[in-house]
C-alpha cells in the first residue's frame, strides 16, 4: 500500500529562460521552462507578466492528463524590473540552475515515489513564489 503525502509546494529548476517583448502591445514577459524536483515526472512553464492592474494574479494550472503545469504570475512594474535585472545579472554565469518554489493555497497528493495524483485538472492561487539563485 502506497503512502500519500499532501504537499502545498512545488519545487523546480529552470532549464530555459526567455525574455519576450511585443512592440505593438508594449508588453513584456519572462518565460521559464522548468523541470520539477519534488514531483517525480513533469515540467512547468512559468510566465512572469508585467502588469499594471491593481490586483495581481498568481495562478498555477496542473493538468490531470499530462505531466505539464503552467503558471502565470503578474508583477507590477517595479517587481518585474527587479526580476529581469536579477536574471540578466546572472545570465552569463555557468553555475548551478535557479531553483523556484511555489507555495500553493491548495495541497496536492503525491505517493512515496513522488507521483502526483489528480482526479481532475487543478487551478490554484499561489501564496508566494521564492527563488534560489546560486551566485558561485
Amino acid at each position: 500500500m502506497a503512502e500519500w503525502l499532501h504537499i502545498n509546494t512545488v519545487e523546480m529548476l529552470v532549464v530555459k529562460a526567455e525574455y519576450n517583448y511585443n512592440l505593438n502591445s508594449n508588453s513584456e514577459k519572462v518565460c521559464l521552462s522548468c523541470n520539477l524536483l519534488n514531483i517525480a515526472r513533469g515540467r512547468c512553464e512559468v510566465n512572469f507578466l508585467k502588469c499594471s492592474n491593481e490586483v495581481l494574479n498568481k495562478v498555477l494550472f496542473i493538468s490531470s492528463k499530462k505531466a505539464v503545469m503552467n503558471a502565470n504570475i503578474e508583477l507590477n512594474n517595479k517587481n518585474f524590473i527587479y526580476l529581469t535585472d536579477t536574471f540578466f545579472k546572472y545570465t552569463n554565469q555557468n553555475s548551478k540552475k535557479i531553483k523556484i518554489t511555489f507555495y500553493m493555497d491548495k495541497a496536492v497528493a503525491t505517493n512515496s515515489e513522488g507521483i502526483l495524483s489528480l482526479d481532475s485538472d487543478l487551478k490554484t492561487d499561489l501564496k508566494n513564489v521564492s527563488f534560489n539563485i546560486p551566485i558561485f
